[in-house]
């Protein structure tokens, strides 16, 4: 299977979890391909706060450093819109993993 297929998946996973917690969630077109698209997903909860998310799949451990500029321009770009950067990590027989980019970047997502 093709990486971007399986990210493909896993975004349509979160998209289906956020949506049945009650969030109106976008994916957006072209992520991961283009370099204009800063995020996977928008989700808007019900009190109006926008998250900009950004989707990754590991099968034990996920290291952000290895997408540092990445996470950098989602962070940059949801302060300049007030909205929440998260990460949001699945890692194979594991719950998703939703963390909040504002606290800092970690290391490694275990």
């Amino acid at each position: 299977m093709p990486v971007s297929a399986k990210g493909s998946r896993r975004e349509r996973e979160l998209l289906d979890l956020l949506s049945k917690q009650g969030l109106v969630v976008h994916r957006v077109a072209g992520s991961g391909v283009k370099d204009s698209a800063i995020c996977d997903l928008v989700a808007i909860d019900s009190n109006g706060e926008v998250q900009l998310i950004e989707v990754k799949s590991r099968k034990t451990t996920y290291y952000p450093n290895d997408n540092t500029e990445q996470l950098q321009e989602l962070i940059r770009a949801a302060g300049s819109c007030k909205a929440k950067p998260v990460l949001a990590v699945k890692l194979n027989y594991k719950d998703w993993q939703l963390i909040d980019l504002r606290k800092g970047v970690p290391s490694k997502v275990v």
